[in-house]
């Protein structure tokens, strides 16, 4: 059974790609569609940038529809 962690906790992470030591468990959250994500620092930065490419890609579709007369 896994562990739940706890916004704020500090812990040693071990996953296939490496061991990360005293990462901190934190909470990020979308404000253009309200998605949230709890894990540590580093996955929540892939989680930020992830989310900032698809949420642009989207903006971008969106412009050009509309320069080409909208659907």
């Amino acid at each position: 059974m896994s562990k739940v962690l706890e916004v704020g906790e500090i812990t040693d992470v071990v996953t296939e790609f490496g061991t990360e030591l005293h990462a901190e468990i934190v909470r990020v959250f979308c404000p253009a569609c309200s998605e949230e994500f709890i894990g540590t620092k580093r996955a929540a930065g892939g989680f930020v940038a992830g989310h900032a490419a698809f949420h642009d890609h989207e903006n971008r579709m969106d412009v050009i529809l509309s320069n080409m007369g909208g659907t």
